[in-house]
């Protein structure tokens, strides 16, 4: 009779193991609930030989990125670029690559939002989470490539994407990590044709 008993429900273990994947579950729709990252507009333009990239992206940080930006964890803000030429035998193929990083960090003590260029070392202070959002997704005349590489007679086209990530540390929010897939946070590709 004992062995019946053993056989009609999940052992401990695996009724806990359970319970702890159905909770995950459920609190999943929770961490991107309130999230987003949309480029609004983006386009390239040539100007003095050089062709540059102007975008609009809304950024709307998930609850847990706005937690680890309260609790001093910077955030890192990607904007990735592909060039891709288009062949006439074979697939596109990768032409240029090139990408621009920002954090973004919040100083307790001046209870000011830092902005920092990582590739340039800038930096800029805002008052406000909403002004320093608006400044990182406001891109305007970020060079791409030089016009004397672009061959004429090929067509290339443009993808860009945008991304957010808490910054990793180790510590309770490393443990954290585990449960949340939210600490990165990436727009959809937006591709188009490089045109005169």
């Amino acid at each position: 009779m004992r062995h019946a008993e053993q056989w009609r429900g999940p052992s401990g273990w695996r009724r806990i193991a359970l319970r702890v994947c159905a909770l995950c579950l459920l609190l999943l729709p929770l961490a991107h609930a309130d999230e987003g990252l949309v480029i609004v507009d983006a386009q390239t333009r040539l100007q003095d030989g050089v062709w540059y990239l102007d975008a609009d992206i809304d950024y709307q940080l998930s609850a847990t990125a706005l937690e680890a930006l309260e609790s001093g964890l910077p955030l890192d803000f990607e904007l990735d670029i592909r060039l891709e030429r288009r062949r006439r035998i074979i697939w596109d193929a990768e032409f240029a690559e090139l990408r621009q990083r920002y954090q973004l960090q919040f100083h307790a003590l001046t209870e000011r939002y830092i902005t920092r260029n990582l590739n340039s070392g800038e930096q800029s202070s805002h008052a406000s989470l909403g002004a320093a959002l608006q400044a990182l997704g406001q891109v305007r005349g970020l060079p791409v490539i030089d016009d004397a590489l672009i061959d004429p007679d090929t067509k290339y086209f443009v993808e860009f994407r945008a991304a957010v990530e808490i910054k990793r540390k180790g510590g309770p929010l490393a443990v954290v990590r585990l449960f949340w897939n939210d600490w990165r946070t990436e727009s959809e590709w937006l591709r188009w044709r490089l045109g005169r």
